[in-house]
């Protein structure tokens, strides 16, 4: 009788099998990478934070000093073709020793760099990682969506609740509520309102190379609801555009509200309509999803909905008394004499 035949065992999967263990893997990627995703940017986010309180003790380490916050727009004044231009250094200029970039400080000064210098790329002006909130994706690379004098900057400075301000000219903003203006040095006893009622920075996006969020139209500068309109959906369908070099986040060297200024009138992540060297609504604005983060002057840091109230947009501003524009607008003002509670 023959012996029976030993059947050999095969190794492997089949083609369904095979893709069944692709959908799963698939399937679990799909599911993990959204994970990965919220964790990168709440790190982001954090040191974005950290940052701004970083700005805050500089600020404050800068009044010890001084007795007052440092100008939006001071410093030295130059001649530039046989003309005596006005004073054009932002704050975070004279902020630069106050967090390890004395040596910054003092190169800018010994070399007599003008704000707007083509030596804005050199070692003692260009990007320093303090004034960065990693969030924004615009900061990496060397393509379209960086202009040719780079200086970026995340963080602007508050200059209240009015857009009615005389911003490039030798005499001050008379009617500025905040705490940054044309050489103008507020100090702490003078924010009635309180140190933790009142903004002193936010954030703001390095203006890109379209016409989305972080750029800036030149029309509407007066009208809150009017350039609120000219913004949907983060993209710019009316109004014209500002070139990109003039916006928000190309400069943190220059004092000029279009560069690091910004007003608390449009709720974050809204338009802004600027004329730079007058009238403008310059609004906070982030990559962020939800909103910005804000440095009360107090120094501690806070995150604002883009929904906070901004109360009346289309009453005309104030010069005293509370702001017409809710609790962003009393959040702007120094001595509005606003009750602002939880905001």
């Amino acid at each position: 009788m023959a012996p029976p035949l030993h059947r050999r065992n095969r190794v492997g999967f089949t083609l369904i099998e095979l893709l069944v263990v692709i959908a799963i893997i698939a399937i679990l990627i799909a599911l993990l990478l959204p994970a990965v995703q919220q964790a990168r940017e709440a790190a982001r986010r954090t040191q974005c934070k950290n940052n701004m309180k970083q700005l805050g003790l500089a600020m404050h380490n800068y009044h010890d000093t001084f007795n007052s916050l440092p100008s939006r727009q001071g410093g030295p004044s130059w001649t530039a073709q046989n003309n005596i231009l006005p004073v054009r250094f932002s704050p975070f200029v004279g902020l630069l020793p106050y967090f390890d970039e004395a040596n910054r400080y003092n190169q800018i000064f010994t070399n007599g760099i003008f704000t707007w210098s083509g030596a804005a790329n050199s070692g003692y002006i260009g990007p320093v990682s303090s004034f960065l909130c990693p969030s924004d994706g615009l900061l990496s690379g060397t393509g379209a969506d960086r202009n040719a004098v780079y200086s970026p900057l995340n963080y602007g400075v508050g200059m209240g609740d009015n857009f009615n301000l005389n911003m490039n000219t030798a005499t001050s903003d008379q009617n500025m509520r905040g705490l940054f203006g044309y050489n103008i040095y507020v100090r702490f006893n003078q924010i009635t309102d309180g140190l933790s009622n009142t903004m002193a920075m936010s954030e703001i996006i390095v203006a890109p190379d379209s016409n989305q969020l972080g750029r800036a139209v030149g029309n509407n500068t007066t009208n809150p609801l009017a350039c609120k309109a000219t913004l949907v959906n983060r993209i710019y369908t009316s109004g014209t555009i500002i070139a990109q070099f003039r916006c928000h986040g190309q400069r943190w060297q220059d004092g000029r509200p279009g560069y690091c200024g910004i007003n608390n009138i449009l709720p974050p992540n809204n338009a802004t309509c600027s004329s730079q060297a007058s009238s403008g609504i310059y609004t906070a604005a982030s990559r962020h999803v939800g909103g910005v983060h804000m440095l009360l002057t107090d120094g501690s840091a806070r995150f604002v909905s883009e929904n906070i109230d901004t109360g009346n947009l289309s009453l005309a501003p104030v010069t005293t008394g509370r702001s017409p524009y809710g609790v962003w607008g009393g959040l702007g003002t120094r001595d509005g004499g606003e009750v602002l509670g939880e905001f």
